[in-house]
């Protein structure tokens, strides 16, 4: 197969995850190459501003781990699901039957046929997956500037010398209350294949960020409820809820969020869904809990 996967058997879809994130603190995502000077990562608009920015690529990383991770029981064993597949970043495993390299994908640079025959192992092929999850958004708004705070490092009580003092650091922040509009993509997949990203999104949110103190969450108000799309569709019927970067007020993005999610058919049937508010976040923690009962549980074997 070109594809490097077998056919499935239960029925494929695309599926679009769109949220509005909040940070209930302070957050500090490290910038891209200055991440030891502490400072945090931002992007300019062509508007001049400079925005506070969740990227993209290090959602993906964290969701990933949380995968990486998740608990497995084997044969009396409490193994996490790395060990059970030997699977890991960036030596990926790139099996047929691992639920995150067929969805995020798998690049095996070499081949371990000759480490296989000195375990008397049988030699199988490795190969390498085209990752069918993307990510996107992450611009922060307001626009409010990175806060920059000092810190007061206290070397140790044993082994401090004297006369030796404090060390003062700084290291930017973003302001508690700032919004992330993010976006997950995913290409052609099954219920199934879907699991463990329903899984790694809600997993990952208490865990972003760099330091102390991390995490974010979904925006929730009493008349849409979390502020969560989940799209499922063979045909894109539904007008996607990306926010322009040009909304600097919450209240504007919020209104927008709400506008687009309803810009969508009703009933579609198999062609088109769409899940807004309490029922999305219902149908991700569904997926998710089936992920951790049924997926792991069949890897394990169990």
């Amino acid at each position: 197969m070109a594809s490097g996967l077998k056919p499935r058997e239960e029925p494929l879809y695309h599926w679009d995850l769109y949220a509005l994130l909040y940070a209930p603190q302070e957050i500090y995502f490290g910038h891209e190459t200055q991440v030891n000077l502490n400072l945090i990562e931002t992007v300019v608009l062509p508007d001049g501003t400079e925005r506070v920015y969740l990227s993209p690529t290090k959602r993906r990383g964290v969701e990933r781990r949380t995968l990486l991770y998740a608990p497995v029981q084997k044969d009396g064993q409490n193994l996490w699901l790395t060990d059970l597949l030997s699977c890991s970043i960036p030596n990926t495993c790139g099996k047929e039957t691992c639920p995150i390299c067929r969805v995020y994908g798998a690049l095996v640079t070499k081949s371990q046929n000759k480490q296989k025959k000195q375990e008397n192992q049988d030699d199988k092929q490795r190969t390498t997956f085209i990752g069918r999850l993307t990510h996107g958004g992450g611009v922060g708004l307001p626009p409010l500037e990175p806060q920059e705070k000092q810190r007061a490092m206290h070397p140790s009580d044993l082994r401090r010398e004297a006369g030796e003092e404090p060390q003062p650091f700084k290291r930017q922040y973003g302001a508690p209350g700032l919004l992330f509009p993010v976006y997950n993509h995913v290409l052609s997949a099954s219920e199934s294949e879907f699991r463990p990203v329903a899984y790694a999104f809600l997993e990952s949110l208490p865990r972003l960020g760099a330091g102390n103190p991390k995490g974010l969450d979904l925006l929730e108000d009493e008349g849409f409820g979390p502020y969560l799309v989940l799209d499922r569709y063979r045909v894109p019927l539904g007008r996607r809820v990306v926010l322009p970067p040009t909304l600097k007020e919450p209240e504007a993005a919020m209104e927008e969020f709400r506008r687009r999610a309803g810009d969508a058919p009703e009933e579609a049937g198999e062609t088109f869904r769409r899940l807004k508010g309490r029922a999305a976040l219902e149908e991700l923690r569904r997926l998710a809990k089936a992920f951790v009962e049924e997926d792991l549980t069949a890897l394990a074997g169990g």
